[in-house]
C-alpha cells in the first residue's frame, strides 16, 4: 500500500487502533478519526508514529463521524494532506447499554447517526475517489448484535444491522467499479470496547458463550481485515469474528 492514503474513523483505540497500525505497517498513509479523547489520540500517534517509512504520514481528526459538516471537513484535509483515499474503515461508534424503555429519542438518534450515518457520510466522500482509480476498499465494522440482536439494546442492534444492509447493497453498485465493499462482525474482543475494564469473573461468564478457548482479541478482527484487503475477489460479505458465539 505503498503512496495510498487510508481513513480509520474511531481509530485511536481498540479495534481501530489495530486496523490503523496494520495499514501503516502496509505502506500506507492513514488518517484517524476520534470524538473527544485526547488522551487515546496522543497514545495513538505514539504507536503509529514508530510503523512509518519515509513518505509516510499520520492524521489525527477530532470531531464527530455523526455530523456531515465535521465529515466533508475531514475528507478535504486527507484529500489535501494525503491524497485520494484507497480504504476506508467504518469502525467509529458508540454503545451504551439500555433496556428498550430507557433508551430515550435522544440516544436513538446519537446512536443511529454515529454508528450508521457516519459510515454513509464518509463512503460519500471517498467512493468518487475510489471510482476515479479504479479501486478501493471499504471495510464497515458491525457486531455480533447486528446478527442476532445482542444485548446492548434495541438502538444498537438497529446501527449494527443497518451497516449490514448498507454493505450488501453499496457491495452490488460499487463492485463493476472494482471497489469492494464488505462487514466484520467481532464479539466478546476481550482487549476492546466495554469488555478492558471488565474483571475476570465477567470474562469467565463470556467465555461460555463462545465454543474456542479463549475469547477474541484486536489482532483476530485485524486479520479479518487483512483478508479484505487482500481479497479483490470478496465483496458483499459479512465476516464473523466471535469464536462460535453466532454461527449463520
Amino acid at each position: 500500500m505503498e503512496g495510498m492514503a487510508a481513513v480509520v474513523t474511531g481509530g485511536t483505540k481498540g479495534i481501530g487502533l489495530g486496523m490503523a497500525q496494520a495499514l501503516a505497517r502496509r505502506g500506507a498513509s492513514v488518517a484517524v478519526t476520534y470524538l473527544a479523547d485526547r488522551a487515546s489520540a496522543k497514545g495513538a500517534r505514539e504507536r503509529l508514529e514508530p510503523l512509518l517509512a519515509p513518505g509516510q504520514r499520520v492524521l489525527l481528526l477530532q470531531g464527530d463521524v455523526g455530523d456531515p459538516r465535521v465529515v466533508s471537513s475531514h475528507y478535504g484535509i486527507v484529500r489535501e494532506e494525503l491524497g485520494p483515499v484507497s480504504v476506508l474503515v467504518n469502525n467509529a461508534g458508540v454503545m451504551p447499554r439500555r433496556s428498550f424503555g430507557d433508551i430515550g429519542f435522544e440516544q436513538w438518534d446519537e446512536t443511529l447517526r454515529t454508528n450508521l450515518s457516519g459510515a454513509f457520510y464518509w463512503s460519500s466522500c471517498v467512493v468518487p475517489d475510489m471510482e476515479a482509480m479504479g479501486s478501493g476498499r471499504i471495510v464497515n465494522i458491525s457486531s455480533i448484535a447486528g446478527r442476532g440482536g445482542g444485548v446492548v439494546g434495541a438502538h444498537y442492534a438497529a446501527s449494527k444491522a443497518g451497516l449490514l444492509g448498507f454493505t450488501k447493497y453499496l457491495a452490488g453498485e460499487l463492485g463493476p467499479k472494482g471497489i469492494t465493499v464488505n462487514a466484520i462482525a467481532p464479539a466478546y474482543i476481550e482487549d476492546a470496547g466495554i469488555f478492558r475494564s471488565w474483571n475476570q469473573q465477567q470474562k469467565a461468564a463470556l467465555r461460555e458463550k463462545v465454543v474456542v478457548p479463549r475469547l477474541g482479541l484486536v489482532e483476530d478482527v485485524v486479520r479479518a481485515l487483512e483478508f479484505f484487503l487482500d481479497s479483490p475477489f470478496v465483496t458483499g460479505i459479512t465476516l464473523d469474528v466471535n469464536g462460535g458465539a453466532f454461527m449463520p
